[in-house]
């Protein structure tokens, strides 16, 4: 089976000329993006870097995130992709995790990656892009240009480990899933087929390219088929839309927060005709975005589901397909899903239950943790930890995290229903429910909102508004009005780290004066 790598270098042999790489108002063709690629591996074998290797790549969406990204597979190492806002604990955590001998970095980075890279147990060889690099560190920039480009490349197996993924989430917590080059080759294959994209598409990278959807949809599915893709470094929606309308995008990936933050952007009359349609990832976007994104864009968004562990993409809607508003699709071609229950038994359609995948994108398990990997694999099967069910013409919905769903006096609640009731009210702009623990009821239902603005409502307001529509059991005991949400890199809604905040906020109410004051870290 073709490999990225392989991939690429037929790119090149058919559409040399052609712009791989549009980064402001610079362009790269396809020779030169693979020789720079060449390059690069050479001078990382020269660094003795060698097949197997980890190399960490912690750099934003600009051309030296691809060159790197395939310059490590041309030798046959293995790229570790890094969520931007890691600080220093957590990249040492995963350095030393992946057991990194290599890290290349955005030198705005480095009073994290420096520290991090020495603390670790083994030497890690840190290189920079940007200006004024550091001692004991090297220039990215420099070791392109003095390094002839590799003559040849490294021999590469379907089976071979290409991508250490990590999953968000807090440290112990967040696993490094791993993936073959089989695997990244056919989820982007699929992804080509399923949107039909050709080479005359051009695609902006708003997702960072760290996210397993960024680079799967975006970057290798665009190599693969010498489109153009537009380097967007970070997400602001009115340069986004002007880099739409300037560059001629036809194809944009996001998460739903960038969906919501597209539909606000006053077009001052000026439309984007050259946008046709967009793929949603990682959450739910309501009718209403939808309907407003769409009218305004004259753009079809096509609801996608994935998880890291899948590599990532697994179910979409289609262009040449009924759509069904709130369903995530249909099954890409070659994977296979089913709906079962806590016992594994295969449920019927409309039945909820726990989301299972058998795809040839799925990852090989997770590196360092084969208690983990057990739980989530088993004879070619992944277990997603999502719930939803299939219709009976096969579009799968999915309604919650299962560590999410909340269990109250032997009820299931599912957060979404909540949530969905609470952003109707005119002055919420966003809201997380979660549970919390509860002597009586096992767990009680809280709710985070962030609201409008200047807008004005209280707590309890919002629980009559609640009492409206809800029934009793799933009303919210507690609401909590605050000033945002933790959110990942992409937008993606933090509740782990809201449990973690309530757990916390339990303990302090719950203990003393004295014990409060400790707590805060004050010496009486």
């Amino acid at each position: 089976m073709p490999t990225l790598v392989s991939n690429l270098h037929k790119t090149v042999e058919k559409l040399p000329e052609q712009t791989a790489l549009i980064f402001n108002e610079i362009k790269i063709e396809y020779g030169r993006l693979l020789e720079a690629v060449k390059r690069l591996a050479q001078g990382l074998k020269e660094l003795s870097v060698q097949k197997g290797d980890r190399v960490a790549l912690m750099l934003p969406n600009v051309p030296h995130f691809c060159i790197s990204y395939y310059a490590i597979m041309e030798i046959g190492a293995v790229v570790v992709p890094f969520d931007l806002m890691y600080k220093e604990e957590e990249i040492k955590h995963r350095l030393q995790d992946c057991g990194a001998d290599v890290i290349i970095a955005w030198v705005g980075f480095q009073t994290h990656v420096m520290p991090a890279a020495q603390a670790v147990s083994k030497k890690v060889t840190v290189l920079f892009l940007g200006e004024r690099i550091p001692q004991n560190s090297f220039s990215l920039t420099q070791l392109i240009a003095k390094s002839l480009p590799l003559s040849e490349s490294v021999d590469l197996a379907d089976g071979d480990l290409a991508v250490i993924n990590y999953t968000s989430g807090p440290l112990d917590e967040s696993f490094g899933a791993e993936l073959s080059h089989a695997a990244l080759a056919a989820n982007a294959s699929i992804c080509r087929d399923m949107l039909r994209i050709t080479f005359e598409e051009k695609l902006i990278a708003v997702l960072p390219l760290f996210h397993p959807l960024g680079q799967t949809l975006v970057m290798n599915t665009g190599f693969m088929l010498g489109a153009t893709i537009i380097l967007a470094p970070r997400f602001v929606p009115d340069d986004a839309i002007a880099a739409v309308r300037n560059k001629g995008v036809t194809l944009l990936a996001g998460v739903p927060a960038m969906f919501r933050s597209l539909a606000a952007v006053d077009l001052q009359d000026q439309p984007v005709p050259c946008l046709k349609y967009c793929v949603s990832y990682s959450g739910k976007l309501t009718e209403e975005v939808i309907r407003d994104f769409e009218k305004k864009y004259d753009a079809l968004i096509l609801e996608a589901y994935g998880l890291t562990e899948a590599g990532p993409l697994v179910t979409c809607n289609r262009i040449n397909r009924d759509r069904k508003i709130g369903s995530v699709g249909l099954p890409l071609l070659g994977v296979e899903v089913q709906i079962r229950d806590d016992e594994g038994t295969l449920l019927r359609p409309n039945s909820s239950g726990e989301i299972w995948i058998n795809s040839p994108s799925t990852m090989s398990g997770y590196h360092n943790r084969p208690d983990e990997t057990q739980k989530r694999l088993r004879d070619g099967w992944l277990f997603t930890g999502d719930m939803g069910y299939l219709d009976e013409d096969h579009y799968l919905y999915v309604q919650e995290r299962k560590d999410d769903i909340i269990i109250k006096g032997g009820f299931h609640i599912f957060p979404h229903e909540v949530e969905e009731v609470i952003a109707r009210h005119p002055a919420v702009a966003e809201v997380a429910v979660i549970g919390i623990p509860d002597s009586s009821q096992g767990f009680e239902v809280k709710a985070f909102v962030v609201l409008k603005g200047d807008a004005k409502t209280s707590e309890a307001e919002l629980i009559v508004c609640c009492e409206e529509t809800l029934p009793k059991y799933k009303r919210p005991q507690y609401i909590e009005i605050c000033p945002s949400l933790p959110k990942s890199a992409t937008g993606r809604i933090l509740k782990q780290k809201l449990r973690a905040k309530s757990m916390e906020k339990e303990k302090t109410e719950q203990s003393g004066p004295e014990e409060a004051v400790k707590a805060a870290g004050v010496q009486p």
